[in-house]
């Protein structure tokens, strides 16, 4: 009897073959996302936290306003704690900078405006450089750069460079643990490697370049530390702020934990958002799945109740039957999870997913890691569901009477007992889709699943798409010039600040917010603010980022005198560029303790001829657009490829759900051709009421899905230092539902022709 049930097996996929192709590609294409996005997290999260743990990452930084004397370190040393000087330099590269080995410029190489490279002295024993190729510099004139901005201009070992004065031939490429994310600020919303890169020489290298000059801005006084297990970070800040060594030690300028600190981390900190992601679509794929094979594996019992009945009564066995029913869709779904897990772990999954992090992360290439779970989630789940399904569903089939299941007797559905009125067709296509309910939810649970799919993938086109348009519309000012020694007097030009960069944590990271008091009436900034040491305007990134309306309690950080300071927020002003809270300059110098006309920030419309000894930073606009616009080019991948996946989970799952309604009704059909209806008719009753579904699902879908995804967008983002401006235009709206309805018109077409195919014939099948 096995031998006679195993032929039925191959005939029943024969017979079914688009069927099964339609659910495993379902299967594989939720197994491609789910494999893709978590095997690389997993390997990006576990990988990068290995190398830091080798390369003996800091614990954190501080910045002085002078350099630490010996004593005042041996007062930390003596602690136990480890430090090491990372001070460094910027400075601004020529468009004629990248030289070959024989000392001729490259055809087709240099800079564009406004290229940094910062350069440090290499490290001994914090934040340790791991070279990529070549080595460290050994003597004079060499230089190790980092590997994303080597890539973004096309240096490799053995090129030379031009920075400063100096000519340097590069020994090695390589990253660092504390520019795992290359931010030239820690304020900066996004790396942009083309714009900014570091660069490591010896001791002697940097002392003569820090005595020639030609840096863009004066030496940044950076230690990084390793605290040993002697005392914690906050106790570490509290002995720069005691008052017995603050009597003899520098001004404390800044003070980042690595937990603080936005490049240290930031690629795994990225992933798990991706994980967390990949898992939720995870649980989602497999409620989806596990839906359709109900829908699926009910239709298709029914179908062979009359053979079940058959064989159930000439005395075959209920496990023989189990045994025979279980092994296509189990067959396949097996067949279908191996296939999308490979396609997961292949080049087109977790490897294109890693050359996205790779291209935007300067962290060490490596090999892709297995992770067991994984493994086994996407090679044990699909058949283990599609088993556990078909047991409940033929079980509860095999309970039944021979004879019942032989006449393919149905149990009444109560839908036919409710009183509809009106013509004909339209009370028809009513009772089929009452009759079709099953198949009509998974109809529409398909299309919002899509729908959330389209939403994650257009929710992070229009955030990169805001933030260029948004950033680049805001930036008024031409130049903006922190300044570490203010002038005594202001210039012809100038719009004069006062800036103070303190901190604010949203969940669970912490983002630098600048509070700048300015003049009202500052051309740069369409902020009226007015006087009062606790009234403020917040830009409208601020408010969008952490939820502030007019009226809130605005609660700052201020890092260097570790005190807290509270605002009344007055309302929003509109700019995107950057977390700022504006008050009244003339408030905040009374509230911070500075003399009447203190500045150290100047904005401009031209470029002004300032001193770089006497600079902090600077900025221009057209750095602004250039970093706007690294946004979009590197989401644009993973929004292409999230949206061809979910029009083809959408256009599967329709596809599966309404062939299962056409093959229900296939009897009813054939009755109606019997009678003589003719093709169009027939369409009109049967697929075209299938319409309303569709439409509906939509409508209801769109909104859900779109506010559903707004929720979680911004917890996906939570690593990101910009506002999050997710609107749509209508017209997006009116696109993606024109979209569904296209797609509906060319599967309803496609299923026509599965109606043409029923036969008159076909009533007569069953008849006794």
């Amino acid at each position: 009897m096995q031998k006679i049930l195993r032929k039925r097996i191959f005939r029943g996929l024969k017979e079914n073959k688009f069927r099964y192709l339609a659910l495993g590609l379902l299967i594989i294409l939720g197994m491609y996302i789910v494999i893709g996005l978590v095997g690389a997290a997993d390997t990006v999260i576990i990988r990068t936290a290995e190398t830091a743990k080798a390369n003996r990452v800091e614990d954190g930084q501080f910045s002085v306003f002078m350099p630490l004397t010996e004593k005042e370190k041996s007062l930390v040393e003596e602690e136990g704690i480890t430090l090491e000087e990372h001070f460094y330099l910027d400075y601004a590269l020529a468009g004629k900078s990248i030289l070959s080995e024989a000392g001729r410029l490259l055809e087709g190489a240099g800079f564009a405006d406004s290229v940094v490279l910062r350069v440090f002295t290499k490290r001994k024993n914090i934040d340790l450089v791991q070279t990529d190729s070549g080595r460290l510099p050994k003597k004079e004139g060499e230089i190790l750069l980092e590997r994303r901005f080597s890539e973004e201009h096309g240096i490799s070992a053995g090129d030379r460079i031009i920075v400063g004065s100096r000519k340097f031939i590069v020994t090695g490429i390589g990253t660092a643990p504390d520019y795992e994310s290359p931010l030239r600020g820690f304020s900066d919303s996004a790396v942009d490697s083309a714009q900014f890169g570091i660069g490591f020489v010896t001791e002697e290298d940097y002392t003569q370049m820090r005595d020639e000059g030609g840096n863009i801005s004066s030496e940044e006084y950076t230690y990084a530390y390793l605290l040993n297990g002697r005392m914690s970070d906050k106790q570490l800040k509290k002995k720069f702020l005691d008052e017995s060594f603050a009597a003899s030690s520098p001004k404390l300028t800044r003070f980042v934990s690595a937990d603080d600190n936005p490049r240290i981390g930031s690629a795994g900190d990225d992933k798990f958002v991706d994980k967390a992601a990949g898992l939720a679509a995870g649980v989602i794929v497999l409620l989806l799945f596990a839906y359709v094979l109900s829908v699926f594996t009910v239709h298709s019992i029914e179908q062979e109740s009359g053979v079940i009945g058959t064989l159930y009564a000439m005395g075959v066995k209920r496990k023989e039957l189990m045994r025979h029913y279980l092994m296509l869709p189990v067959m396949v779904t097996f067949l279908s999870g191996v296939s999308g897990t490979a396609l997961g772990y292949s080049r087109f999954g977790v490897n294109k997913y890693l050359s996205e992090t790779y291209g935007y992360f300067s962290i060490p290439k490596t090999d892709v890691l297995y992770e067991p779970y994984l493994l086994l989630y996407g090679l044990v789940m699909p058949p283990l569901a599609a088993a556990l399904i078909n047991y409940l569903v033929i079980q509860k089939k095999l309970a039944r009477h021979p004879l019942v299941l032989i006449r393919g007797e149905q149990k009444k559905d109560r839908a036919t007992a409710i009183h509809l009125s009106g013509g004909f067709v339209r009370v028809f296509r009513i009772r089929q889709l009452l009759r079709e309910r099953r198949t009509a939810a998974a109809v529409f649970l398909g299309i919002f699943i899509s729908l959330l799919i389209v939403m994650l993938s257009l929710d992070c086109y229009v955030l990169c798409s805001h933030v260029k348009t948004e950033n680049i519309r805001d930036t008024k000012f031409a130049w903006m010039y922190t300044y570490k020694y203010p002038e005594e007097e202001t210039s012809e030009g100038w719009e004069e600040a006062y800036g103070v960069t303190m901190k604010k944590e949203v969940l669970g990271y912490s983002f630098d917010v600048t509070l700048l008091g300015i003049h009202e009436g500052n051309p740069y900034f369409d902020a009226p603010v007015e006087e009062g040491e606790n009234r403020v305007l917040v830009s409208s990134a601020l408010a969008q980022k952490y939820g502030i309306d007019e009226g809130d309690i605005l609660t700052l950080l201020d890092e260097e005198k570790d005190r807290y300071y509270a605002f009344r927020v007055d309302g929003t002003v509109t700019y995107s560029a950057g977390f700022f809270v504006f008050m009244d300059i003339d408030s905040m110098r009374n509230l911070m303790g500075k003399s009447k006309g203190y500045y150290n920030i100047v904005f401009s419309d031209h470029a002004l001829d300032i001193d770089n000894s006497r600079l902090y930073a600077s900025l221009s606009k057209e750095e602004v657009e250039k970093s706007a616009a690294v946004f979009v080019e590197q989401m644009k991948g993973m929004v292409a490829s999230l949206l061809v996946v979910s029009v083809l989970i959408f256009a599967v799952v329709m596809y599966l759900m309404m062939k299962v309604m056409i093959d229900r009704s296939a009897l009813s059909v054939s009755l109606f051709k019997v009678f003589g209806y003719r093709k169009k008719e027939i369409r009109k009753l049967y697929l075209n009421g299938n319409f309303f579904v569709v439409a509906v699902s939509a409508l209801a879908g769109l909104p859900l899905a779109k506010a559903v995804m707004d929720l979680l967008f911004p917890y996906m983002v939570a690593n990101i230092a910009c506002g999050i401006n997710l609107a749509f235009s209508w017209q997006m709206y009116a696109g993606i539902f024109l979209s569904v309805l296209v797609l509906y018109a060319i599967i309803n077409g496609l299923l026509m022709r599965k109606v043409n195919r029923i036969l008159p014939a076909e009533v007569l099948k069953l008849r006794e």
